[in-house]
């Protein structure tokens, strides 16, 4: 299939409504929270008392083991009750509760800040992504579900691309708490975009 072919077909592919809000409020959340990869290490190393580049891989470890031990109890949690209510509800609280935790990140004041923040980071993100991937299951559109979850990716990879290349002039020209309430506010408005699809959700889970 030559290049000509596969735009064509992608032209005529409709995406549902919840889809898309899914996708577009993912892409700016995750897109935003991007800004920090290529920095992180160095945020701590030359702004956190007492920090250095170990720190930011204990940093980087706490964040991992916080979401790994969370994720399947908020999983276990969404599945228990009926409709899709408690997932979006519960997927809209992780994600304001990410945007607060960057935007604390600016007051650091020492290291153990730091660790107890990544803890919280990786308890909000354990809460926002289960109820966004079981939402985004349920309402995939039958026969595109290649496309829909490619569409997804393809997205994802131009935004961190974005945010990668931009981490670093925004670091140099307004400082690192200028990153931390770029990202905080930008995952907020990326979360206020599931209040679009509370009319869609499902009253019983198929």
């Amino acid at each position: 299939m030559n290049y000509r072919s596969v735009v064509n077909t992608v032209r005529h592919f409709k995406v549902n409504l919840v889809i898309k809000i899914l996708i577009l409020s993912d892409f700016i959340i995750l897109t935003s929270s991007n800004l920090l990869s290529p920095i992180f290490a160095i945020f701590i190393a030359e702004q956190v008392p007492g920090g250095d580049i170990e720190s930011a891989g204990v940093a980087v470890a706490i964040y991992a083991v916080a979401k790994a031990v969370s994720e399947v109890p908020v999983g276990v949690f969404i599945d228990k009750h009926k409709g899709e209510l408690d997932d979006l509800y519960v997927t809209f609280i992780g994600t304001i509760m990410q945007g607060i935790v960057y935007i604390t990140f600016i007051f650091i004041s020492n290291i153990w800040q730091l660790f107890l923040l990544q803890a919280l980071l990786g308890v909000a993100s354990a809460v926002a992504y289960p109820g966004w991937y079981a939402i985004f299951t349920r309402h995939v559109d039958s026969n595109k579900q290649g496309f829909e979850w490619s569409l997804y990716d393809v997205l994802m990879g131009f935004g961190y691309a974005g945010a990668a290349a931009l981490s670093g002039f925004i670091a140099v020209r307004w400082g690192f708490s200028a990153i931390f309430s770029v990202v905080g506010i930008m995952t907020i408005c990326g979360s206020s975009l599931l209040v679009l699809i509370r009319n869609k959700m499902r009253l019983v889970k198929p």
